[in-house]
């Protein structure tokens, strides 16, 4: 018996060895899990450097992971055995009695009292131009403040807490969910088992307390003709793991008023209800097709009119919430602040609004900061004294961008020399790459990126300099092999990893630049779709976009001749222009918060200002003048004299001299304690591999430690160009290093030989 027990074993030990393969390659691959709703890894790009320094094994790690045959049985298995072994409430999910409860939100002292004090002043912004309109706030709680006793599970709910130090610091009408909710016989009813969201039930009794406190009377619940729609799993269920959940049922309430409802595309319906959402995944959506920016339900029976027209300043809880209110006010517009960043003041005169409600969640209300966008423009003929506000600065400075992180692809490199050539941003981190791209940073394999003489990834530059600032100048690599909309997934991708490892880093996007229509995978039309991707999500996403890509562009759209050094870069009449609208706030969108200044509301001046300047921007800054380059600031040496007697003999190309400092960011070398004396030259041409060393060492033990690292770069720099530009490739392979007693030089150039020769020549040497 024991022995036909250890042959099935064996036989499906060995079975396993060879079916797992097998299906990993044999079925099909999806870039999206619909069960775990995100998108999965890809197959990591191979290099030679990306194998030796491990990313590409991690990468190739995760995507195997990920693509898994039975990936959703083992995510299962392992989400069961965290529930058996005790550590499920370590998770963002917890189960009780066959429900799914999210985590509880944080009690936050400081984002509780912003965002109370961004209603009450926008109460106030009403009132002082002659608004009487009452203003009401809805805080929601969650399922699990509401539905479970106290001591069910480790967790502490604080939603109590945050609704009571709301309502007792704001200006606003109350309206208190979560008494009513507690003291409901089911409590567990009013929201789904498998999602954060309540419930139809949950969103008809919310609107019967608002129609209460504007003296309307909701249709009661029996009234309703309730009809299934189908089997729902929502977030809840995605997230947790734990397939095995029973799945709601989603219900639609349907009162018999006729409506009409439209949204910010103009697309017009009979119906609160998208019937074939429910034939999609996120079930959800049904309610007034999900997350609009702008939705408008209006009755289309006059005579059944209570005279509110109510805006709703709302989250996705609103989606079915807006439904019910329906049944009671003329005329229900939801705005959702995370989409629409207007003043609220023309949409309050054009749509007639009587009332306001304010509704979110205690978790979005701690968590959300776009209530900081929460404004009415004055009516017009209204003459008051306006608040001051915070707006952006009229331009910017260099010392704006001190310690900044400026990382690019090799797009960037024109505006990088332009830097060392003339000082501008000198002490801001600027580092281009030719094969740099939003998928490298996010997946690890950013092997290019060059710091400190090695290869770093950015989240451990930005925390080696410090850095709270990163400018982002990537996404014409990943076009150049991918649609645009695998790139939008790899700058997502770059985006929520930035944020879980440097989360007190702002981030700044800046757009790609515009190039020629190369061939069909690099041409105008996808920069331009990247870009209105890029601006369009730099509120939702949290960060700042800078639209620099258009003062470059002819009539035709793409880039224009006169900045134009190949298809898809800029030339050195481009640098300039890049720099001054870099400093012009104008060009920049959802400028960060903590970034702003306080403006005059009389004059729009910056406090302190007394009349405005003839021109924003770039005419507020100095004049661009050439700084002596860096090796004129130092005191004439031999190096000096090698190099002009290098220029004698060999035609040169435009070569940019290093400061001390960027010679320390960019190789990692040391003055002083690398080397006694030391001259760094590398091409105004980006697109080109040519660099120079001139060096002298203080004795013959550093020299040969110099040769180590010389030799070193150059392997570095063909790395670099290896897949990128095979033939520049070829010239960087072929850098020649020269060793002469305390002397060191690194060349590269397609006529290395020759400058070889000279420098021989200038010291002396047979």
């Amino acid at each position: 018996m024991k022995k036909t027990i250890n042959r099935i074993l064996n036989a499906l030990f060995c079975l396993a060895l060879f079916v797992v393969p097998a299906l990993f390659f044999a079925l099909p691959k999806t870039d999206f899990s619909a069960s775990e709703k995100r998108y999965l890894e890809r197959v990591p790009t191979f290099s030679f450097q990306s194998l030796t320094d491990g990313s590409y094994t991690e990468g190739l790690s995760s995507y195997v992971a990920d693509h898994f045959p039975l990936r959703d049985l083992f995510v299962g298995l392992n989400a069961y055995y965290d529930l058996f072994s005790g550590r499920q409430y370590t998770k963002d999910y917890g189960l009780k009695d066959g429900r799914l409860y999210a985590a509880p939100t944080a009690f936050d002292t400081a984002a509780l009292d912003k965002n109370t004090e961004r209603l009450n002043n926008f109460a106030s912004e009403l009132a002082s131009v002659g608004w009487n309109i009452p203003v009401r706030l809805m805080l929601v709680p969650s399922a699990g403040a509401v539905a479970l006793e106290e001591g069910e599970t480790p967790w502490q709910y604080a939603d109590r807490a945050i609704i009571d130090y709301v309502y007792s610091r704001t200006s606003l009408q109350t309206i208190d969910v979560m008494d009513d909710f507690l003291a409901q016989t089911d409590r567990k009813a009013l929201y789904y088992a498998t999602d954060h969201h309540w419930t139809a039930l949950g969103a008809w009794e919310a609107a019967r307390l608002y129609a209460g406190q504007l003296g309307c009377e909701m249709p009661t619940r029996e009234s309703y003709r309730i009809t299934s729609g189908g089997d729902f799993r929502g977030s809840a269920w995605s997230g947790s793991g734990l397939w095995l959940t029973k799945p709601d049922t989603l219900e639609l309430w349907e009162s018999g008023t006729t409506v009409s409802v439209t949204n910010e595309n103009g697309e017009e319906r009979d119906s609160v209800f998208y019937r074939e959402r429910l034939d999609e995944l996120d079930k959800y959506t049904v309610f007034l097709d999900g997350n609009h920016s702008l939705v408008k339900i209006t009755h289309t029976d006059s005579e059944q009119s209570s005279g509110v027209n109510v805006l709703v300043i709302r989250d996705s809880f609103s989606n079915s919430l807006g439904c019910f209110l329906a049944d009671v006010c003329d005329k229900v517009v939801l705005v959702d602040l995370r989409y629409y960043k207007l003043p609220l003041g023309e949409l309050i005169q054009n749509e007639n609004i009587n009332e306001i409600l304010v509704e979110y969640s205690c978790d979005n209300f701690v968590k959300d900061t776009n209530l900081a966008f929460l404004s009415a423009a004055l009516p017009e003929g209204v003459s008051v004294r306006k608040a001051n506000y915070m707006a952006p600065p009229l331009s910017l400075t260099d010392e704006f961008f001190d310690g900044a992180f400026y990382m690019g692809d090799s797009v960037l490199g024109v505006l990088s020399n332009y830097c060392i050539a003339t000082g501008k941003l000198a002490n801001t981190y600027v580092n281009s790459s030719p094969v740099f791209g939003y998928y490298g940073t996010a997946h690890r394999s950013n092997y290019h990126l060059i710091y400190k003489g090695g290869y770093w990834e950015i989240a451990d530059v930005l925390r080696d300099t410090g850095s709270q600032i990163l400018i982002g100048a990537l996404g014409l690599n990943d076009l150049a092999g991918n649609d645009v909309k695998t790139s939008e997934q790899y700058f997502l991708d770059f985006l929520q990893l930035m944020r879980s490892e440097c989360p007190d880093v702002t981030i700044f996007i800046q757009s790609v630049m515009p190039v020629k229509n190369v061939n069909e995978m690099m041409n105008q039309r996808k920069v331009d779709e990247f870009n209105a991707f890029l601006k369009a999500n730099a509120e939702t996403e949290g960060y700042c976009y800078i639209e620099l890509d258009g003062y470059f562009k002819d009539a035709d759209g793409t880039l224009d001749d006169l900045f134009k050094l190949n298809g898809t870069h800029i030339n050195e009449d481009g640098a300039p222009i890049w720099y001054e609208q870099l400093m012009n706030t104008a060009n920049y969108y959802n400028f960060p918060e903590k970034y702003l200044v306080e403006y005059d509301g009389n004059t729009n001046l910056p406090l302190g200002m007394e009349k405005a300047p003839e021109e924003s921007g770039a005419a507020l800054l100095d004049p661009l003048t050439l700084d002596e380059s860096a090796a004129a600031e130092r005191a004439h040496t031999v190096l000096d004299d090698v190099y002009n007697g290098i220029g004698r003999m060999v035609e040169l190309p435009t070569l940019l001299s290093l400061s001390d400092k960027t010679i320390t960011e960019y190789l990692g070398l040391v003055p002083g304690e690398d080397y006694a004396d030391g001259r760094v030259y590398i091409c105004s041409d980006n697109l080109q591999a040519d660099e120079l060393w001139l060096i002298k060492c203080a004795n013959e033990t550093s020299a040969s430690e110099m040769v180590l690292k010389a030799k070193n770069r150059v392997l570095q720099k063909a790395e670099t160009y290896r897949d990128y530009l095979p033939e520049v490739y070829e010239v960087a392979k072929d850098g020649v290093v020269l060793h002469y007693g305390v002397y060191v030089a690194l060349i590269i150039s397609p006529d290395a030989q020759q400058i070889a020769n000279a420098y021989r020549a200038v010291l002396g040497i047979r």
